[in-house]
């Protein structure tokens, strides 16, 4: 990585010395950015935080909250990861991703303010860090009213982990990262909780595993109060063919007639999370009017590649580890158990991709399309072919190359539904292709 000067740079010379940052930060911990943070006169203080960690569900739980805030007129700051396509992504104000421009001058002020520190003896951040110090850095410019800053794939060690929130939200724990956060659930529930704070409200979703006392118990520890959100509140009413009704008892409201787009119905989950959340902002208008809101804003958030339609027929989904997989197994089971199927599937080797393809395999798709997508993590095609073989009766064809794959499975379609799934990565490559 090559420190870049502040003159004459383009956009495209400051996205690359981003992108050439290495991963992770020289000594665990967040108290080198937090001494970049005074010498930038702490501008993740500037607004009221919303703070989200989870292992999966945590950027469409942001979209929603989001949607809502944005719905009760106020301008709201999101910073999410990772970006499918372009580094922008991340960063963005009422649905407005933060343009070339402005990401170029939040770099050269945010770079400013590095190489002022490296003076000092303060370390150059991580990749996640320095794009961090860009958002806190641009929202406060921008006077935001609410941020919502979602964590990257932990918690208690995370960079965004040094805000000070109005409240905290964990979405869910799975097993995902176990070479980074634990090998058991517990392990990994003890990081995600470790976003919550002495006397801020954190919120739950109860998914009636050991993570729960794990979050119940840390929450008393270091206290801070904590609601749970569960199945039970919730209830599908009606799937139609462009939404998902249902109803929701808070615990304080009894909300009837919501709808979201139809995508997946995992959504309905990080949907009514989202609402909770608004709730305990306490923000609320009067009953009359922020139930209309609520519903606005509900029905308004799109998310992309969230068992999003690009094409007729054609959908792709984000769903990269266990849980994932299963939610998207259980959307395609309730929503298209009849319809006849074809999956494409690439995968990171570093997942535990034989208990993704195993648990695929148990939906009837007359044909699996094996790609590989761009990048050095990707598994190889051959060692993904040879699990389907193993677990499904389907047929199995192989294109290393993504878009051969796509093409091929797209054109072969017809009457059948396809299905894009296993990596984010996917999902990015294949927007990038412009399919």
């Amino acid at each position: 990585m090559k420190e870049k000067g502040r003159r004459n740079m383009t956009y495209q010379e400051c996205v690359e010395y981003v992108l050439s940052i290495p991963l992770f930060a020289k000594k665990l911990g967040t108290d080198n950015l937090k001494q970049i943070l005074e010498h930038m006169g702490h501008p993740e203080c500037a607004y009221p935080v919303i703070h989200v960690a989870g292992t999966n569900g945590k950027g469409s739980t942001c979209q929603f909250l989001a949607s809502l805030l944005q719905q009760d007129g106020f301008r709201v700051g999101v910073f999410t990861s990772p970006h499918l396509v372009r580094i922008n992504e991340r960063i963005r104000i009422n649905d407005e991703i933060i343009s070339d421009e402005s990401f170029l001058a939040a770099f050269e002020e945010t770079m400013q303010f590095v190489s002022n520190v490296k003076k000092r003896g303060i370390d150059h951040p991580s990749f996640f860090e320095f794009v961090f110090l860009m958002a806190a850095h641009y929202f406060q410019k921008e006077k935001v009213d609410y941020v919502i800053f979602e964590t990257g794939m932990g918690g208690r060690l995370d960079a965004t982990n040094v805000v000070q929130p109005v409240l905290s939200v964990i979405t869910s724990v799975g097993m995902d990262h176990t070479q980074f956060l634990g090998d058991t659930l517990e392990q990994i529930a003890k990081e995600k909780a470790g976003i919550m704070k002495k006397g801020v409200p954190a919120l739950y979703f109860d998914r009636k595993d050991c993570a729960t006392e794990v979050m119940k118990g840390y929450a008393q520890e270091i206290g801070a109060p904590l609601e749970v959100v569960e199945k039970k509140q919730y209830k599908i009413e009606k799937i139609t063919e462009k939404t998902i009704d249902f109803s929701f008892d808070s615990g304080y409201y009894k909300y009837s007639s919501l709808q979201i787009k139809k995508t997946a119905l995992y959504q309905v989950e990080n949907a009514i999370l989202a609402l909770k959340a608004y709730e305990l902002l306490d923000i609320r208008k009067n009953d009359l009017n922020s139930l209309g809101l609520v519903k606005a804003g509900l029905l308004s958030m799109t998310w992309p590649c969230r068992m999003q339609e690009i094409a007729p027929h054609v959908y792709i989904d984000g769903a990269h580890n266990e849980e994932a997989i299963e939610a998207f197994c259980k959307t395609l089971e309730e929503l298209f158990g009849d319809k006849r199927k074809v999956l494409l599937f690439a995968v990171s080797k570093d997942k535990d991709y034989l208990s993704m393809i195993e648990r695929l395999s148990k939906i009837a798709f007359e044909e699996v399309v094996v790609v590989r997508y761009s990048g050095d993590r990707a598994a190889d095609t051959s060692v993904v072919e040879d699990a389907f073989r193993r677990f499904s009766g389907s047929k199995i064809t192989t294109y290393y190359d993504i878009k051969d794959g796509f093409l091929y499975a797209r054109d072969h379609v017809g009457e059948r539904f396809l299905f894009c799934v296993g990596s984010l990565y996917l999902a990015g490559d294949l927007l990038a292709l412009g399919v």
